[in-house]
């Protein structure tokens, strides 16, 4: 089916015309782009397509040896009808495209993704698209990313535009001219993401401009290490195992959250995608990674989870990690126990020295706890002057969790002098125990820690519960 000819055809064909840029040379910036395009989406075909009067022209190709096709016969002239993009999953299957010598014969497509390609006024000149022999649908990542490259290929267009532009408005020499279009970045340092071809063995292969911001270190330095040379230990093995899903055919891309250590030391979080090539034998050639830096929103949603004056985790942490520690519980069969803390004559002080000393008062009590228990024990301040300890991988029982107690009563009680005041305070815990695959609900727990607490203020203050 004839695709139909839009209302403002004069004028996206002057705009087309003024680029001048059909029938010229192929350029590397939109050739890695169709190359990435073929190699992200793994599809045979990828172009650069630029719709003209009667035919298609395109200036990028990858996979395909003609240079052009009659714009009767084009995909490219439906996709430029629409404001999003067009993807047609089995061409044989759809009526206005059932018919199409590209389809019934040489060279088969099936499959079609087009993105429109718009000069700065919105004029849809062309498309960025990727092509298959075989009927396919495409995930949201493989869209997303096909919809930035094509942004990456517009913004070279309009780059075209404006130069043009000031050529015949101001008449710039030729020199000049190419000098600017000489100017043109590659795809990879216009990407807003990171982009990286990543070696089997984990070495940096090609890397952008975008991915060196992200981690500091330029293209050569990146060069001679590996992405497990930088990747957070925290973080490395879960990376590894993935990867190795991916190189056994387990899995045929992966995505994860995960940290890179930057050239000055520092972490930065990462959203990673990761997909493979494989060679013609079917034998690895590269990873290829998509990173994208969500460090600002790792920081938004650190802040959610901490408290602010102490620095601990709040309520809403509590309430993520307490069934995650359960889980464990059960997975490793070791009991986990949950600690209800509460400062004895917490309000006295406050109205005895001022709410600037209760908070130096919570301050100091915070670190006290946090340096008490293990790394892989969490502390929440509740509110107020009321704290959490989860406390996992204990022996069955009472005893270790009854010692830490009391241990953390010990570093309560010790003396503190803020603004020259020797100030005194000392605490009631109560705990709960979680027995694995006992399904104990994390609200239980808390009552129950709750419950214990307020029998340990009753008896005297200053103990352990049970």
């Amino acid at each position: 089916m004839k695709a139909p000819i839009p209302p403002y055809e004069k004028e996206r064909l002057q705009a087309l015309h003024e680029l001048d840029i059909l029938d010229t040379p192929a350029e590397a910036s939109l050739d890695r782009i169709t190359r990435l395009v073929a190699r992200v989406l793994n599809v045979p075909i990828a172009l650069v397509s630029l719709v003209d009067e009667d035919r298609q022209w395109f200036k990028s190709r990858t996979g395909l040896e003609t240079s052009e096709t009659p714009r009767e016969m084009a995909f490219c002239a439906h996709a430029i009808l629409q404001t999003t993009p067009l993807v047609v999953p089995d061409a044989e299957q759809d009526e206005r495209f059932s018919d199409n010598p590209l389809v019934t014969g040489a060279p088969h497509f099936r499959f079609y993704a087009g993105v429109p390609i718009r000069t700065s006024k919105g004029f849809a000149v062309g498309t960025l698209c990727a092509i298959d022999e075989r009927p396919r649908e495409l995930t949201q990542e493989e869209m997303d990313i096909l919809r930035d490259l094509a942004d990456v290929v517009s913004r070279e267009v309009q780059l075209r535009e404006n130069l043009m532009l000031a050529r015949m408005q101001r008449n710039r020499s030729d020199a000049l001219f190419r000098a600017s279009e000489a100017g043109y970045r590659s795809m990879f340092e216009l990407a807003s993401v990171g982009i990286a071809l990543v070696a089997p063995d984990g070495g940096w292969l090609s890397v952008n401009t975008a991915l060196c911001d992200i981690l500091g270190y330029t293209p050569d330095e990146l060069k001679i290490l590996t992405f497990q040379d930088i990747t957070h230990p925290e973080d490395l093995n879960t990376d590894m195992e993935l990867l190795r899903q991916l190189i056994a055919n387990e899995i045929d891309r992966y995505q994860m959250e995960k940290r890179y250590v930057r050239k000055d030391g520092s972490a930065v979080w990462v959203n990673l995608s990761v997909t493979k090539k494989l060679s013609e034998e079917g034998d690895l050639e590269y990873f290829i990674s998509i990173i994208q830096n969500i460090q600002a929103r790792k920081e938004l949603e650190q802040e959610a989870r901490h408290d602010a004056l102490t620095g601990l985790y709040n309520r809403r942490a509590l309430d993520a990690m307490l069934p995650i520690a359960q889980a464990r519980a059960d997975r490793s069969m070791l009991q986990m126990a949950l600690m209800f803390i509460d400062l004895d004559g917490f309000k006295g002080i406050n109205d005895t020295y001022g709410h600037d000393a209760g908070d130096d008062l919570l301050r100091t009590i915070s670190a006290r706890l946090q340096s008490s228990i293990r790394r892989t024990d969490s502390l929440v301040r509740l509110a107020g002057d009321e704290f959490i300890v989860v406390l996992e991988g204990i022996v069955p029982g009472v005893d270790e969790a009854r010692e830490v107690a009391k241990k953390l009563l010990a570093a309560v009680a010790e003396p503190i002098i803020i603004k020259g005041e020797v100030i005194r305070t000392n605490a009631s815990v109560g705990f709960s125990l979680y027995e694995p695959g006992s399904g104990k609900a994390p609200d239980e727990l808390m009552r129950e820690a709750d419950r214990w607490m307020y029998k340990a203020k009753h008896m005297g203050k200053g103990r352990v519960m049970p």
